[in-house]
């Protein structure tokens, strides 16, 4: 570990745990930034993309920044200005810009955030330039693991047992404190050859090698969200690995590894095809592999080409993963019907780095595993998307549309997960978790028995399933974020025919708290795939849902998910709401139904807020 001697006079005793500790602040920010986005954005995919794009551009601003922090007179106090400005992020409102693009939304609510936590990510950058060695990059390898533990320690320790006040204040206090204790003026560790040549000679592999891996990791995110559909907690295993690769990459000579990274990953990415069932762990787990595999390729390549341009190096790279990231959450979305980035960047980086880095005795054999990973990978697609007659892809995920070899049976999927069926040459088939054998489907008869017109609100579409149960006097009325989904259903379904229906666009949460009628029934069934929609299921929810529900009205939440057991979140709202809980099960379909009289909910309840709530504790075991 270096000494103060080391550090030409700035930064104190310990530089790489100055370096470490800046790092997983800044992450356990990101982290806390993004959670707090899910009552405005809600849990989509692409809220999390955007807050990586967000943070990646702050990387950007802080290593250029960095360069003249490094001569300032004073950099501790310009530090310690930016961490108070973390103090914004205290105010009870995100900011909303309704002017800007779907996708940009986030990037405006995190305005506040972009101080302090600029000012923990030019740490790093600082006290390497006052370092006497500049081509010894291990204060970046420390730096990484701080983010890591960071990222690790965010859903374990911190999510489960603080709300966000505290995590805020203690974010606030502690990059305050860390800023004060980097690097203080002094004389700056020579200019090497390299470094004094200034900026403009910085390698390609800067530039392209980082941004190839920034889109690699938010392609794997994708592609979890798709096949696993597991929600924010898996969204995080890519980052994790993202920043793990970076750290063993740089922390010693890697190059003679990668033949061996790179077949590992092609082996995963083609075992992946012959995974039959759909949102397995090992689906998951290749998933996982294969895109780690092709990071960490890209960061031992990076490692290898660095020299003693320090800040050249920084800056490059910086930029790469932001316009990596930027092309990621951007361009890609809106450009493609399909997660088809993750085998293309896959199966590129793992093929080029391993012929380009492995010896002859391997090398054949990598040629081999390329090219059965790239048939497996074109012919499972072809195989999946055999019988789709329709293809959509949002910003809140991936839809299709399958039909039946010679028949009218249409269903409507959401990445894996079908959200509704219809057998047009037979119209009661295709209720799928909406049968009258269901805990809704009694629900709902025991109500048409006992009133003359049933007003229903349901948060999620699907195909427009639940108009099947309508009457000729009852009304229901559907609140959709995606206005794709609405297209796909009246272009490919009938229910939504029923003039008894309508459709009001936006997040169920919002739109619901501007709506001036009440229900007898409210319906929430809002999930992309597995992925639980947290805001729609904590206590300030609750009270919403009961402002609108009319006298002795009931709450039907759908709690089928292939991950997560949500009875004891939905048992936490009915009593906050003081309401019973009653669960039913047919198969794997599962309903809670939250109404007045209706028993007290046993067992264990778990009551999520807007300020607290974790997933840790509810995931399923596999048998």
């Amino acid at each position: 570990m270096f000494n103060g001697s080391a550090l030409g006079g700035g930064g104190g005793r310990h530089p790489k745990w100055i370096a470490a500790a800046a790092a997983f602040l800044a992450f356990e920010g990101e982290l806390m930034a993004g959670k707090r986005l899910l009552p405005e954005f809600g849990g989509a995919a692409y809220v999390w993309c955007g807050v990586v794009l967000f943070y990646q551009l702050l990387v950007v601003a802080a290593y250029y920044g960095s360069r003249r922090l490094g001569r300032a007179r004073r950099p501790r106090a310009i530090l310690a200005g930016l961490a108070l400005s973390g103090l914004l992020t205290l105010l009870p409102q995100p900011i909303r810009a309704q002017w800007l693009a779907p996708e940009m939304r986030p990037l405006a609510a995190l305005l506040p955030y972009a101080g302090l936590a600029a000012a923990l990510f030019c740490t790093t950058p600082l006290l390497h330039q006052r370092q006497a060695d500049r081509r010894d990059f291990s204060i970046y390898a420390w730096s990484n693991a701080g983010a890591l533990a960071g990222l690790i320690c965010y859903p374990l320790l911190v999510e489960p047992f603080t709300d966000l006040s505290t995590q805020n204040w203690v974010w606030v206090a502690g990059g305050l404190l860390v800023c004060l204790s980097g690097p203080r003026a002094g004389r700056l560790a020579p200019d090497s050859a390299a470094e004094s040549a200034g900026p403009g000679k910085t390698r390609w592999q800067w530039w392209v090698l980082p941004a190839v891996s920034s889109a690699t990791m938010l392609a794997t995110t994708n592609q979890i969200s798709y096949e696993a559909a597991a929600g924010p907690l898996a969204w995080a295993f890519p980052l994790a690995l993202f920043l793990a690769s970076y750290v063993w990459a740089f922390s010693g000579n890697r190059q003679a590894t990668l033949g061996i990274v790179a077949g590992v990953g092609l082996a995963a990415l083609a075992g992946s095809h012959l995974v039959v069932e759909a949102r397995s762990p090992l689906l998951l787990g290749f998933a996982l592999l294969s895109g780690g595999a092709a990071m960490l390729a890209c960061h031992v390549w990076l490692a290898a080409s660095r020299d003693a341009n320090a800040h050249g190096f920084y800056s490059a790279s910086a930029i790469g993963g932001a316009l990596g990231s930027a092309l990621m959450v951007l361009v890609v979305p809106r450009v493609t019907s399909g997660p088809i980035e993750f085998p293309i960047l896959t199966l590129g980086i793992l093929t080029v780095a391993g012929l380009l880095w492995s010896g002859r005795v391997l090398r054949p054999f990598l040629a081999i595993g390329a090219v059965v990973a790239i048939g497996t990978t074109i012919g499972a697609d072809l195989s999946r998307h055999a019988n789709d007659v329709a293809r959509a892809r949002t910003l809140y995920g991936c839809w299709r549309v399958t039909r039946k070899p010679h028949t009218e049976y249409y269903t409507l999927i959401n990445n894996t997960t079908a959200h509704g069926a219809q057998d047009r040459q037979d119209p009661k088939i295709g209720m799928t978790y909406y049968g009258s054998e269901t805990g809704l489907g009694r629900l709902l008869a025991e109500r048409q028995a006992s009133t003359n017109g049933l007003t229903l609100g349901v948060v999620g579409l699907g195909a427009g399933t639940l108009n099947r149960y309508l009457r000729p006097q009852d009304t229901i009325t559907y609140f959709e974020l995606d206005p794709e989904v609405e297209r796909l259903a009246r272009a490919w379904f009938t229910y939504l025919d029923n003039p008894r229906s309508r459709v009001k666009p936006g997040d169920g949460r919002k739109s619901l708290e501007q709506e001036k009628r009440k229900f007898d029934v409210i319906i929430l069934d809002a999930f992309n795939g597995d992925a639980i929609p947290m805001h729609l299921l904590t206590r300030e929810a609750g009270e919403i849902y009961r402002s609108h529900l009319n006298t002795g009205g009931a709450l039907a939440i759908h709690i089928t998910n292939a991950h997560v057991d949500l009875s004891p979140v939905a048992a936490g709202l009915a009593r906050a709401m003081s309401a019973g809980c009653e669960f039913s099960s047919v198969g794997t379909i599962r309903w809670a139904i939250l109404r007045p009289g209706a028993p007290p909910p046993a067992g264990e309840a778990r009551l999520w807020t807007d300020q607290r709530s974790s997933l840790l504790g509810l995931l399923k075991q596999r048998e």
